[in-house]
């Protein structure tokens, strides 16, 4: 455990050196929301009415910006991460440390969201809620939305880095990552609510990981009902628990498989 905190602990120091880039998405976001809400206000003032979907006007301009807000959170590179060291060898020396190579790839991981929180997740909430303050928000609700947050961090890490291991066999895995992301986006709900897919749609949804990714959290987020309970909390965060261990035995089984097919490229 002690070698891993320090593995976050340098990692932090690396990344923080990058610190510009995380503070430009403070710039750009308050753009994007009041972009979103010149257009839902227009929305909703033409349909005459305060709803739509369940979602109230803040709700709804909120819900386009929390993809935003949810990336901070959970988003990794660890399948760029893989195929890099993969194509350029350095790969065969992280098996050399005392780390495997998923702890190693977690440490960077958390590093990357610590300072994308205090970057990026941090200011963009000052700055964003002068322009339109999210009155939802609770004291409750962003426990709530704390709570399912860290597993929904841990479920795109797993799913990550099991499209990560499949770089040993294709060296090369950069068009699988962009297309496995968007897809993963909008399946999960981060690009459109889920409530304007049929039921069908959302039952076949609901069997996929990344709705407990991107659209759970960002419901309990957004305090809206029925996710200003704690039961449906505790039911959501049981499931995502469910697809952490599912995932990391997935982890597990394809890292015997592969590793005994890998060669370094370069190196």
């Amino acid at each position: 455990m002690k070698v891993f905190k320090e593995i976050i602990r340098i990692m932090f120091k690396l990344l923080f050196q990058y610190k510009w880039t995380f503070a430009i998405t403070a710039v750009t976001q308050p753009i994007a929301l009041y972009i979103f809400m010149s257009l839902f206000k227009s929305i909703y003032e033409f349909n005459h009415t305060d709803f739509i979907k369940g979602y109230a006007f803040e709700q709804m301009v909120w819900y386009f910006i929390s993809f935003l807000i949810i990336n901070a959170f959970v988003w990794n590179s660890v399948t760029n991460s893989m195929s890099r060291k993969i194509l350029s060898g350095e790969l065969s020396s992280d098996l050399l440390k005392p780390l495997s190579v998923f702890k190693l790839e977690l440490g960077a991981s958390i590093s990357s969201r610590l300072i994308a929180i205090l970057m990026d997740f941090l200011p963009t909430m000052v700055i964003c809620s002068f322009i339109l303050f999210p009155g939802f928000i609770t004291f409750s609700s962003a426990l709530r939305f704390l709570s399912v947050i860290i597993p929904a961090f841990l479920i795109n890490y797993l799913c990550a880095f099991l499209l990560g291991l499949l770089a040993m066999p294709l060296k090369d895995n950069s068009s699988i990552t962009t297309i496995s992301q968007l897809f993963g986006a909008f399946v999960g709900g981060a690009f459109i609510p889920l409530e304007f897919f049929s039921k069908e749609v959302n039952f076949i949804l609901g069997l996929l990981p990344y709705k407990y990714i991107f659209y759970w959290p960002i419901q309990f987020f957004l305090n809206k009902p029925p996710a200003d309970e704690w039961g449906l909390c505790l039911n959501i965060v049981i499931i995502q628990l469910i697809w952490v261990i599912a995932l990391y035995c997935a982890c597990r089984l394809l890292w015997k498989v592969v590793i005994k097919k890998y060669c370094a490229v370069g190196g």
